[in-house]
């Protein structure tokens, strides 16, 4: 009898882990397939595939442990569609989806198209294994009633758990060669690299506390940013008092102003408010989201901070106490209001005009409207808003029609629908541009006409970059000044020196400040003014690279890379709560 039992148990271990295998092998598979379609470059492949399998047993645990398909199954359903998201994600933002991100579901609703454009047929190769795993499991090998024993389960996670530690066992590797640090230099790679599993230690690793080693580096570092930041002309400015209306543009990018593309102009309106007098226009400011897109455009503008190193400042940090634009503007008797198309949960903007300071924030201004109506219904209910305030104000309007996807025109009437490009989405985006570089010069004409623009400053910027221009020219190769933003001060008060050199969207804060002469705030952000006697000529973008001037002195360019982990430590640790 006893024989007999002993050789049961046996068969429903040996069974049971031949189906763990099994299922590890699939998984294996889809997360390969999933590695190949981020198409990054990395340096190191020898241990991949050994990552790839501790992933994919790390996924197939659950056998394990489960009785019952109406467990396995949905488990299964999910797991792809976590498998699908990370691509999809990376296909729109050129990174991996922060695991905060999930958690905001709210952002889904009116990117439909965004979504549906990320989805490619070929996706499918992610998801066959697992149908096959299904498919074996449900219709041929079924008979898995019995669990396996639990010491058994137990040395298989522990074994899994060990092989998954080992990148942060003691060696010789420089601490700018280690996970950690990897994952926040150059996230994608380092994500084919180490694997999923050191993702998440990643990212829970950074939810931690700031560290007492961290706070004094801070502490130091804020001394020596104190002191590097010199603003000019203030008192030139302190009591004009004039309205500031900032255009955040959605996927506005530098190398659309003064193109000509078969002698078509993309933003005429633009164009000619770049060459008029009392307008200062920088053409090469990097882009310096992250993982908050959008959302972060609007952190470094309106607060002067950097973007989080993992996760999205208005999801993770809106709790927060922030010194803002707003803020010091209130101080000299500015109102605050901000304008945007969708709803105010959407990357909690609702929260975040509260954090930044901002006395109202008028959401859903697209109304009924179409998207590619958006911008439209936006300039127009905001004009009948502004002419209504009391001065002086601040303003922001947050465009939406450029957004991608770039699948069809925006408009109907441009000369650029006749033209041939290799590329359609290039094309639309064009069309995109120049529909709302039209719209914008209609808005400004209403300015104009109700009174408001003569005592108005007027910023027009780009959020991020989106259509790159290596994509317009045909290269693979991304470099940073693919992501330049334009910057347009229409009716500056100020001149720049430095129009032609490098900035960086950190520097738009500090900026505004000097120009509406609140140069004694608190806090000037990590930046630094353009209208300074001098600037670096250096900005650092999320994935590491930079660009800037050939003689920048070393001290410089390691100086605004220490911005980036400044800023990550000074909204971890809500510094502005207890400073």
């Amino acid at each position: 009898m006893e024989g007999i039992i002993l050789r049961k148990g046996k068969e429903i271990i040996t069974r049971r882990l031949f189906i763990y295998f099994l299922l590890s092998l699939c998984l294996f598979i889809a997360i390969g397939q999933l590695e190949h379609y981020i198409n990054v470059p990395y340096d190191r492949t020898g241990a991949v595939k050994m990552r790839r399998i501790i992933d994919a047993m790390l996924f197939a645990t659950p056998v394990l442990f489960c009785r019952k398909r109406r467990i396995l199954l949905p488990y299964l359903l999910l797991l792809n569609l976590y498998l699908l998201s990370i691509i999809w994600y990376f296909r729109t933002y050129v990174t991996i989806m922060p695991l905060s991100s999930y958690l905001m579901f709210s952002n889904l609703r009116g990117l439909g198209g965004s979504v549906w454009h990320s989805i490619h047929l070929k996706d499918w190769l992610i998801v066959l294994p697992s149908l096959c795993f299904v498919f074996f499991y449900i219709y041929i090998y079924r008979n898995l009633k019995s669990v396996i024993a639990p010491c058994t389960s137990v040395i298989i996670v522990f074994f899994i758990g060990v092989l998954a530690s080992i990148p942060y066992w003691p060696n010789k590797r420089p601490s700018y060669d280690q996970p950690l640090h990897r994952f926040s230099i150059i996230g994608p790679a380092a994500f084919k690299e180490y694997g999923i599993i050191n993702y998440w230690v990643y990212q829970i690793k950074l939810q931690r506390s700031v560290s007492n080693e961290e706070k004094e580096w801070a502490y130091v570092f804020i001394d020596e940013l104190e002191s590097r930041q010199h603003f000019s002309n203030c008192n030139s400015t302190e009591n004009s008092r004039k309205n500031l209306i900032l255009i955040l543009v959605e996927s506005f990018q530098s190398w659309t102003v003064g193109m000509k593309h078969e002698g078509i102009e993309i933003t005429p309106y633009m164009n000619r408010y770049v060459n008029t007098q009392g307008t200062v226009y920088f053409p090469k400011v990097l882009s310096q989201v992250k993982d908050g897109r959008s959302s972060d455009a609007q952190l470094i503008i309106n607060t002067g901070f950097l973007p989080l190193n993992v996760g999205a400042a208005s999801s993770l940090c809106v709790g927060n106490e922030f010194p803002s634009l707003t803020k010091a503007l209130k101080t000299k008797g500015y109102t605050s209001v901000s304008f945007i198309c969708d709803g105010e949960d959407f990357w909690n903007q609702g929260a975040t005009s509260i954090a930044y300071g901002f006395d109202k924030l008028y959401d859903k201004m697209q109304g009924s409207a179409a998207f590619k109506d958006a911008d439209e219904k936006l300039f127009e209910q905001g004009l009948l808003h502004l002419k209504d305030m009391k001065q002086p104000f601040y303003a922001q309007l947050v465009t939406y029609s450029s957004h991608m996807p770039y699948t069809e025109p925006t408009i109907v009437d441009s000369p650029l629908l006749k033209e041939d490009f290799k590329d359609n989405e290039v094309k639309n985006y064009l069309i995109a541009i120049q529909a709302v570089d039209k719209r914008i010069a209609r808005f400004i004409d209403g300015l104009k006409k109700e009174g408001l623009f003569e005592n108005s400053i007027i910023v027009i910027t780009g959020d991020h970059e989106q259509m790159t221009y290596n994509r317009y020219e045909g290269r693979e190769q991304l470099v940073a000044e693919d992501c330049f933003v334009p910057l347009i001060i229409l009716n500056s008060p100020l001149l720049s020196m430095h129009t032609d050199e490098v900035i960086g969207q950190e520097d738009i804060y500090p900026s505004l400040l000097n120009m509406l002469g609140c140069c004694d705030y608190s806090f000037k952000g990590v930046g630094e003014s353009v209208f300074g006697d001098s600037i670096s000529n250096y900005a650092v973008f999320r994935t590491g690279i930079a660009t800037g001037g050939e003689n920048v002195p070393k001290f410089t360019k390691q100086y605004r890379k220490n911005c980036w982990k400044l800023s990550d430590i000074l909204l971890r640790m809500d510094y502005f709560a207890s400073h």
